[in-house]
């Protein structure tokens, strides 16, 4: 048996087209999400160059200690050789009467003239 029943037409879908402000919309995320990108890849270079600057003066710091010490080390290294070679020469240490104390009192200058001299001398000189 055969059946003729009429097909009912179904209604067509609407294609669904992009409009002008779909694309600005999708245009403006893209845009948007670019822009947090570079914000965030410039909080990182930021951050990077602040541990840059800090590792550098950290460094600039162990560098001049560094020196110091190694001029110290030279330094006491030479004066090691001196005493060294003043001793194969014959020196020894002091003894209680090779030290001389010197005291040290205070002596007014009576070279100092005072200001009325200073000036009633100028005033002879000029004349």
């Amino acid at each position: 048996m055969a059946t003729t029943q009429k097909r009912v037409a179904t209604p067509k879908k609407k294609e669904k087209r992009m409009t002008i402000s779909s694309y600005v919309m999708i245009i403006g995320l893209l845009t948007f999400l670019a822009m947090v990108g570079i914000l965030f890849q410039h909080a990182e270079i930021t951050q990077k160059n602040t541990e840059i600057r800090s590792l550098q003066k950290t460094l600039e710091d162990a560098i001049q200690v560094n020196d110091s010490k190694e001029g110290q080390l030279v330094t006491n290294m030479n004066l090691q050789s001196i005493e060294a070679q003043a001793r194969g020469y014959g020196m020894t240490e002091p003894v209680q009467e090779q030290y001389r104390r010197e005291l040290v009192t205070e002596k007014k200058d009576e070279s100092i003239m005072s200001d009325s001299e200073i000036v009633k001398s100028w005033f002879e000189n000029l004349f």
